[in-house]
This record gives structure tokens, sequence and C-alpha cells, in this order.
């Protein structure tokens, strides 16, 4: 298996995608080494050690930053490498692969994110490719929303990304993504769909007394600050008018300075950072918000919140590929009335709001079972 980072039950999408798949395969008996960059982070060598203890092999290779700058910049002439694909590009990541594949014979590689397939040649087994969300569509999205020079260098990774991704699908054996836009995006026969997971924690909601609203993420993703720039800006102030001791609750890694700004300008918004537990800080949300401007794949931050039977509100393309009746089990709010709508009922209303978020709960044990989705997972690639 090769990935950027170690997978992690508690970090980014693919990383918690790569966990859950690698556990699984090896509670079946397979076999499994795995190459990655190291990392300095505690959850990183947490999660390093459980991998070990299942009996996975772990190589970590020292990432060379200056080496990732000379490759940015011979990126720059040779226009067929997506630039974040080339500053993965390591020679000893790709000399420990060149190793692994020599001495030993493996049935399949199994790749996590598409930056790493620069390190990998001369290959002769089965090839997956588990792309989670196209990033040609994410990069389509976020060059429409940005200006300038940003925009210019956002459209051209885009159509860098977009010839990518189908040549890697083309070339393997089965490539993954999360959702039926991302598939259709890349645009290849080789491109399964298999919704994410989450894991499905039975935990009592324990609701503040104020209105908690909660949104969660990766808090130095360029879309999530995207998102609540916008929900604060346009919305936030019209919530406060109606619910004035409402709190707003960003929860995340890497919180960027301008969302720590937030907190001087208005003094019911918390920037928390990385929390101890997301699914303690969830539990005690009157409400969770995605309101996605742009993106790919599916939400986490979706699933995790309506697993705890917290009621959701999102936008038209949060809700992306989620099959989740609207109006039942999720709620959909594209502009800011929308959003002050649903807001405010689920907060004067708490059977409407326990009403929505247990049946928000009982779609996402139903459909977005980890066990059930690596099962799929499992007979498309007629394992065993």
């Amino acid at each position: 298996a090769l990935s950027t980072d170690i997978p992690n039950a508690q970090k980014k999408g693919y990383q918690v995608v790569a966990y859950n798949r690698l556990i699984y395969l090896t509670n079946l008996g397979h076999s499994i080494k795995l190459i990655c960059f190291k990392s300095k982070n505690k959850l990183d060598k947490e999660a390093k050690i459980i991998l070990e203890k299942k009996g996975i092999e772990v190589v970590l290779i020292k990432f060379n930053f200056i080496e990732a700058i000379l490759n940015l910049m011979q990126a720059i002439f040779f226009k067929e490498l997506p630039f974040q694909c080339a500053f993965f590009k390591c020679k000893k990541f790709h000399n420990s692969i060149k190793e692994f594949l020599k001495k030993n014979n493996f049935d399949l590689i199994h790749i996590f994110s598409i930056r790493i397939m620069p390190n990998l040649s001369n290959y002769n087994c089965k090839l997956i490719v588990e792309m989670v969300d196209s990033l040609s569509l994410n990069f389509n999205r976020r060059q429409k929303l940005a200006k300038g020079i940003k925009k210019f260098i956002l459209n051209i990774e885009q159509k860098r990304l977009l010839k990518y991704e189908k040549n890697i699908a083309n070339q393997s054996t089965q490539t993954i993504v999360v959702s039926e836009k991302d598939k259709k995006m890349i645009n290849s026969d080789k491109v399964k769909v298999i919704h994410l997971g989450t894991e499905i924690i039975k935990k009592r909601r324990n609701q503040c007394h104020n209105p908690k609203i909660v949104f969660s993420g990766n808090m130095f993703y360029q879309p999530n600050i995207d998102a609540i720039q916008w929900f604060v800006k346009y919305c936030w102030s019209k919530i406060l008018k109606k619910n004035s001791t409402s709190m707003l609750f960003i929860i995340g890694d890497n919180p960027k300075w301008s969302l720590k700004r937030l907190e001087k300008k208005y003094a019911s918004v918390f920037v928390t950072g990385r929390v101890h537990s997301m699914s303690d800080a969830l539990s005690e949300a009157t409400i969770a918000i995605a309101p996605m401007q742009s993106g790919s794949g599916m939400q986490f931050k979706i699933l995790e919140a309506m697993a705890l039977s917290i009621p959701v509100v999102t936008t038209t393309l949060g809700l992306g590929d989620l099959k989740a009746q609207i109006n039942k089990e999720i709620l959909i709010a594209n502009n800011s009335d929308e959003f002050l709508t649903h807001i405010n009922k689920l907060i004067q209303d708490k059977m409407y709001n326990l009403r929505i978020g247990k049946n928000g709960q009982s779609y996402v044990l139903k459909n977005h079972n980890w066990n059930n989705l690596n099962q799929k997972f499992l007979t498309s690639l007629d394992l065993k």
C-alpha cells in the first residue's frame, strides 16, 4: 500500500479511507506492506502503532522539502504532471517501492491519493487506486470562486489534474471514488463508486442550554475555509437577530488566521482547533452545518454529525451523492434566508430537531457502515 500520509482514522478523508481499508484487509488475513512519508504528528505516531500491532509493515520515508520545491519548478515546464503530484515526487520513495517490488511477489498495489503516483513505475501486478474524490472536480469548483493570479494557477492545475486522473484510472485495474459526480468527471470505465463510511458511536446527545451550531473539518482545507467564511458573512448576523444566544463553533485542525480573526469580530464565534474527541464535541451540538461552496467527493463532517443524530443543514453541493431524504433526514439551504429558516426552526422546535437527527442517524446506520462498504470493496476486487 502507498500513501503520502500514514492511514489514520482521525485525520483527512483519504487517510480515514486508507485506515479502514487496510485494517479490514488485515483482519481477513492479508499481508500488507505500507510505504508513506514520515510524520511528527502525535496522532500519526499512534496510528502507526495501531497498524503495526495489526501486522502491517510500515516503512516511513523522510520528506525532502528542497527536492519537492525543485520538482515544482520543473513541473512548470513539464505540463503533463500536476503540481501537487510533482511536490510529492521523491527519489527515496521511488527507490523504496522499487526495492519492495524486487524482493516481494505482491498480488496488488493499493494506492491512496494520486499524489503518490509519480513514485511508482515498472510494476507487474494489479493496481488499485483510491482517488476518494476527483481533484480535478475540486479544483474546477475552487477556481470559479477565485480571482486574479490564484484563479489562473487553479485553472492550470485543474486542466492538468483532469488529464492525469483519467490516465491513471485507465492504466489501473480499478479506480475508486466516493460519488457519481467524481466518477463522471474522471470519465473512465475503470472507475467504481464506493461511498464513504463513518464510525457509528452510540453516544447520547448532550445539548447546551444555548443553541450551539457546529462546523467541523480540516480548517486548512480551502473549501472548508470558503464554506465557513461564506456562512459567517451572509448568515450569522441574521441568525443572531432571531436567536441572540446562539454560538458558532468552528472545530478542526490547523485553522488559518483568517478564521481566527472571526473570534475577534464576533463574541459568539469560537475557533477551537483540534479537539480531543470529535464525537464529544459534536454530541453537544444543536445543529451541524456544511455550507459548502466548493470541493468534491463526500463530506465526512455530514456523516459524522448524522451518525450522532445531530440534524445537518447543508448546501446542494455539500449533499453531493448522499441519498438521505431531504426535509426528513437532512436539510438543504442554498442561500442565507434558507439557512436562517432551517436553523431557526431547529432551534425553536426541539421535537423537530430530534426527529431530523434520529432520521439522519438511521440513514447513516443503513448506508454508511464501514464494514458493509469494505465488503463491497472486497467483492469488487474479487479478493478472498
